[in-house]
């Protein structure tokens, strides 16, 4: 298990204050990282030895409370091991009192660099565990796929064309610029007055520099769900916000 202790700064809240949804992202992000290195299954070793790189496929979170500006916080992750073709992760985050702020889990496949297609998890476990680093869960369910209610209509949102700010090292949209292209869809007074208190997200194909995504929206009282469109049609993610 990794740990970090935080110091919520200026850069990492919103108007209210409060941590972005889509910062706490990026934090898992690095944490889940680090871990890997110190495990020994991070991109480097995977590319030397399969050519291959960890891809999120999905990940739920629970905001039980949002932590605020100048706040100090512990961040925790750990390796569940593998469920079905996928390898799980679950993060932690706790006030300095032990207070549970933040739950999440994530389920990642592992990337063929030059195919772009995912291995079977049976072709990396020279490297990675099939078996959990700890025991223990953040959320005991894995993430699950997330399906728009039939009575439900989607509507165009707008759009979003991969840019520099977006792309990571892997030459595609990072999968923590999602959560901010689905917010950026609803309405202000939503967004900027209400804490968001779980996200649900599926990652379905790669988007690449330059390419446009098409958004579109529908919602049902607070649940909103937003789905991004390639140009081909293709769908590349499709998430569930809960305020």
């Amino acid at each position: 298990m990794e740990k970090s202790k935080l110091f919520i700064t200026t850069y990492m809240v919103d108007a209210g204050k409060r941590l972005r949804p889509s910062t706490f992202m990026e934090l898992t992000q690095e944490i889940a990282t680090v871990d890997a290195r110190n495990l020994a299954f991070d991109d480097p070793r995977l590319i030397a030895a399969h050519n291959a790189v960890w891809v999120i496929a999905r990940e739920r979170i629970v905001f039980h409370k949002m932590p605020q500006r100048y706040d100090t916080v512990e961040l925790s992750t750990w390796h569940k091991g593998l469920d079905s073709i996928f390898f799980l992760r679950d993060y932690s985050m706790k006030s300095e009192d032990g207070e549970s702020l933040i739950d999440a889990t994530s389920s990642w496949v592992i990337m063929d660099l030059s195919e772009r297609r995912a291995l079977r998890p049976s072709a990396v476990t020279d490297i990675i565990p099939a078996e959990a680093q700890i025991e223990g869960h953040a959320i005991e369910s894995s993430a699950t796929k997330v399906v728009i209610p039939k009575t439900l209509t989607l509507s165009p949102a707008g759009e979003h064309i991969v840019r520099y700010s977006d792309v990571d090292p892997n030459g595609h949209a990072n999968n923590t610029r999602y959560i901010s292209w689905a917010m950026d869809c609803l309405p202000q007074e939503l967004t900027f007055e209400k804490s968001l208190r779980e996200f649900e997200i599926n990652f379905n194909r790669e988007a690449r520099p330059g390419e446009k995504v098409d958004l579109l929206m529908a919602s049902d009282g607070d649940v909103y769900y937003v789905e991004g469109l390639a140009p081909d049609g293709l769908q590349v993610f499709i998430c569930k916000l809960t305020f």
